[in-house]
């Protein structure tokens, strides 16, 4: 009989055509799912992420409380502000990544009296951006942060209060010798934060978020409400989307960092921190043919009975990466912090990154 013949000839022709059809388009719904399935299996429920593609957003998404869109407080990520903003300080000529203290916060010495160690005089601008200014937090704590429940008990959280956390700084003797090595401590972030006072006439918010991220399409920035003691090194407080907008000023021709600014940042000399990576402008870098990977892990708990503002209870985390081959940034945060280990940061690290690596089809821009 011819008809089972006709029969068998129908499905081999159909599975032919299947056989061509190109393979299941990945999307970037498959860096949410990633990011979802790192977020189930590390205990949380709640948080947010942003996905960008050649500087606009490409997909964001939200889990538990959170809505799309809100902003969030960013703790560490607040640093690359600073490390921009001086950059933007230095490309215009008046700073330098040579310029010691004496010179960049002479007026601030003289305020705020005598320094507990002579050698801080000399640490660089570049010092304080690379974490290697001689500070170092497994030597009695981080000179800043280890500071603040005593002093938020008579003392709000609310204003940047850079005068006064940088008395705690000064009055405290250096770990180690100026450029010895890499020791990433609040202290040198919070010292950079005077530095742009000093350097512009400005308070610091104002003028990195107009000078800055203003021109970067940064329009939710602010220091958080309640924790603007943070301030340049731990405060913003903004949209994923828009940090993810202004991670695009480490994208390699972006006009945000001056072509001296950028050959600093690159280059890991005397800014190693292992692993063929280094610290720049306030992110971790590594080096790579299409313009670098950059990253940084931010994390706030602090929980203190009776405080001047009252009970204080706050913990979460953020990260943020930019893959230059792709062109992509990705903002994520979570509650509560837990406090992750290096092993569980970089499973979220290598499922994002491989994720957006297998994207073969990009969505429309949302608004």
């Amino acid at each position: 009989m011819r008809f089972p013949v006709l029969i068998m000839a129908s499905i081999l022709a159909v599975l032919l055509a299947a056989a061509a059809l190109p393979a299941r388009a990945e999307t970037v719904a498959d860096v949410e799912a990633a990011w979802r399935g790192w977020m189930t299996k590390s205990g949380r429920t709640t948080g947010g992420l942003a996905v960008m593609h050649r500087g606009r957003l490409a997909h964001q998404a939200v889990m538990g409380v959170e809505a799309a869109g809100n902003a969030v407080p960013l703790a560490s990520l607040s640093k690359a502000v600073t490390g921009v903003c001086v950059a933007g300080l230095i490309d215009r000529g008046r700073l330098a990544f040579d310029t010691p203290l004496s010179q960049a916060l002479a007026r601030t010495f003289a305020r705020l009296g005598p320094l507990a160690d002579p050698r801080m005089q000399g640490v660089t601008i570049g010092e304080l951006l690379a974490h290697s200014a001689g500070f170092d937090r497994s030597d009695g704590g981080d000179p800043v942060t280890d500071r603040l429940a005593t002093y938020l008990r008579t003392a709000t959280a609310t204003r940047p209060s850079i005068d006064e956390q940088m008395k705690w700084v000064l009055r405290r003797r250096l770990s180690l010798a100026p450029g010895e090595r890499y020791a990433y401590t609040n202290a040198t972030y919070l010292m950079l934060g005077a530095v742009v006072e000093e350097a512009s006439g400005q308070d610091y918010e104002s003028y990195c978020r107009n000078t800055m991220l203003a021109p970067l399409g940064v329009r939710g920035a602010a220091l958080d409400p309640a924790w603007r003691i943070l301030a340049s090194y731990g405060g913003w407080r903004m949209p994923l989307s828009d940090y993810g907008r202004f991670y695009q000023a480490f994208a390699a021709n972006n006009p945000a960092i001056g072509p001296a600014a950028r050959r600093w940042m690159m280059s890991p000399e005397g800014k190693q921190t292992g692993g063929g990576a280094h610290y720049g402008l306030g992110t971790m870098v590594r080096p790579t043919p299409e313009g670098g990977n950059f990253w940084h892990w931010g994390a706030w708990t602090f929980t203190l009975d009776n405080a001047f503002d009252g009970h204080l209870n706050i913990s979460y985390a953020t990260f943020a990466v930019r893959l230059s081959a792709l062109d992509v940034n990705m903002v994520v945060y979570m509650t509560p912090s837990r406090g992750d280990a290096d092993a569980t940061r970089n499973d979220l690290d290598n499922a994002l990154g491989a994720a957006a690596r297998k994207v073969t089809r990009w969505p429309s821009y949302l608004p």
